[in-house]
């Protein structure tokens, strides 16, 4: 199942054919045969020009325009029992049940990479602005995580009761023209995530200053010292990592500082 700003999109197989669904959002205007599918689709995503499906039966990535038109079965070929997709704005994701690796590749289908992601057992995939989720059945039995580009994947981020098999996150659910990355980090959502991070008060502290002097020169338009600042904070970061501070934790803000880092054009002189 998948959603944009104005469609509710599902798969239907069985003796009734091999189709996917559309209805408006609130529900009316539902139509069961808005794409025919040449095997069961085992899961379907959507972005703002496009409709993508997992064909399990052959392998490969489905895809069609936004309005049904164009479908194209083998838009991605050599998956290995593909399940649940995603994309995001520059990305398509899918569950390879086989294997158990997620693959990837660029929105026009090049650049196809079936092992992206180790993710165990998984069925189904979701991304955000920051991290690409699954669901990992035996014997995790959790919700694994990785960060975007596919780096300390966690494959029991969250502990389930039983095998999970769908998941969604919301910062999917985008006005058109589609899921795409979130607002840039900012200094002051960096002071934000330091100060929930429950850190011991002393570690705390010199977090904060170290921001709060960055955001001081960048103020004064002193951008070296600035950029120094935040490659202080990092630095430090990297060493609470060690003792004091969740690894995803650490690797988030310092993902941050290097893209504040990299907007305010550190490096740059």
């Amino acid at each position: 199942m998948a959603v944009d700003s104005g469609h509710v999109y599902w798969t239907n197989s069985g003796p009734n054919g091999d189709r996917i669904g559309r209805a408006n959002i609130d529900g009316s205007a539902p139509t069961q045969n808005f794409i025919n599918t040449v095997v069961p689709a085992a899961g379907v995503a959507v972005d703002g020009s496009h409709v993508y499906w997992a064909n399990s039966g052959i392998n490969t990535i489905g895809r069609a325009n936004l309005d049904g038109s164009n479908p194209t079965q083998t838009f991605i070929v050599g998956a290995d029992n593909p399940q649940g997709v995603a994309v995001d704005g520059a990305h398509i994701y899918w569950a390879n049940g086989d294997s158990g690796w997620i693959g990837r590749a660029n929105l026009d289908g090049s650049s196809p990479n079936q092992f992206f992601i180790f993710a165990g057992a998984v069925q189904g995939v979701a991304v955000d602005s920051s991290h690409v989720w699954w669901t990992n059945g035996r014997p995790f039995y959790a919700i694994g995580r990785a960060n975007l580009d596919g780096s300390l994947p966690n494959q029991r981020f969250i502990n389930t009761l039983s095998t999970p098999t769908g998941i969604a996150v919301d910062a999917l659910a985008a006005p058109s023209p589609g899921p795409g990355p979130g607002p840039p980090p900012t200094i002051t959502q960096l002071v934000a995530d330091v100060q929930g991070a429950g850190l011991p008060r002393g570690a705390e502290r010199g977090l904060l200053a170290k921001l709060r002097v960055a955001q001081r020169k960048l103020d004064a338009g002193n951008r070296p010292a600035a950029c120094g600042s935040l490659g202080a904070f990092s630095n430090s970061v990297d060493a609470l990592s060690k003792r004091r501070l969740n690894g995803d934790d650490a690797a988030e803000l310092i993902a941050d500082a290097t893209e504040i880092g990299r907007l305010v054009g550190c490096g740059a002189d």
